[in-house]
């Protein structure tokens, strides 16, 4: 029994991968500063500090940075994505159906990345 299982095992665990997961994760992280030492970022709302911080961004989310000083406009970015060529490797794989499909797309964001890993943003004073 144990001769089908140990390879049915092995077999699953490879399928359930796909290879923009496996060699780039399911996510990025992201430098984020500001030119000006009181400005306060934001990440999707969320408070990340004064002039500098650092975020793990998942890759299947979507991402507004936004820098705010009182007295200033603040001013927001859209965090942009690009397709993770490394998806297509899933095609040698499985023919892409499930590794691509279902692991790299819908479960983990894999098949795409954050065209950036560092923004610089300032609030408009």
């Amino acid at each position: 029994m144990k001769k089908f299982i140990t390879p049915l095992l092995a077999i699953t665990i490879f399928m359930t991968s796909g290879c923009a997961t496996i060699f780039n994760g399911s996510s990025q992280t992201v430098n984020i500063r500001s030119n000006d030492a009181d400005a306060k970022i934001y990440v999707n709302e969320e408070y990340m500090g004064k002039n500098q911080a650092a975020y793990t961004f998942k890759k299947k989310e979507n991402y507004v940075i936004k820098a705010e000083k009182a007295g200033c406009k603040t001013t927001t970015i859209t965090a942009q994505k690009t397709f993770d060529p490394t998806t297509l490797l899933g095609v040698f794989i499985d023919w892409g159906i499930f590794s691509i499909l279902v692991v790299d797309g819908a479960a983990t964001g894999a098949w795409q990345k954050f065209d950036k890993t560092s923004y610089v943003i300032d609030p408009d004073c």
